[in-house]
């Protein structure tokens, strides 16, 4: 009888080890992403980082970001990490929610009262910057960037 067992339980330990090895590559492709952020107005409030890997919602559907995080200001920067970031074309886009209330505040028109910076200090004209203009390459064990609020 261990015969009629043995034969089902190695191909299973073969796709274990399969499944497991596909995880590991996986997993040597993510990287860790490094966003410092600089020259803020204030300490106010709260720094909104939205990171973006789709073209058609950068930067405006920050609900359809990639990943987001929320952070604080200290002496007007603030820094963090995305972990797990898979290899890839990225753009950031950032918003001091001064007033901590968790939405982007607008004047009459529709325009930000709210500071917002965005990755290679991207500017758009009559809008805001395009994906390609603010886009950059995340791969390798690192990436850092920069992005002056100023």
């Amino acid at each position: 009888m261990s015969k009629f067992y043995s034969k089902p339980l190695l191909i299973g330990a073969i796709i274990l080890l399969f499944i497991l090895q596909s995880f590991n590559l996986v997993a040597a492709e993510n990287t860790k992403l490094i966003v410092k952020i600089i020259n803020t107005e204030s300490n106010d409030g709260q720094l909104v980082i939205y990171l973006h890997n789709n073209p058609e919602h950068f930067p405006k559907e920050r609900d359809k970001s990639f990943k987001m995080i929320k952070t604080k200001i200290k002496n007007n920067k603030a820094e963090i990490s995305f972990t797990d970031i898979p290899s890839g074309v990225y753009a950031i886009a950032v918003h001091h929610d001064e007033n901590g209330n968790n939405k982007v505040d607008k004047n009459f028109v529709g325009i930000p009262n709210e500071d917002f910076g965005v990755s290679n200090d991207a500017k758009g004209f009559m809008g805001p910057p395009s994906f390609e203009d603010a886009s950059f390459k995340v791969e390798g064990k690192s990436t850092t960037i920069t992005i002056n609020m100023d």
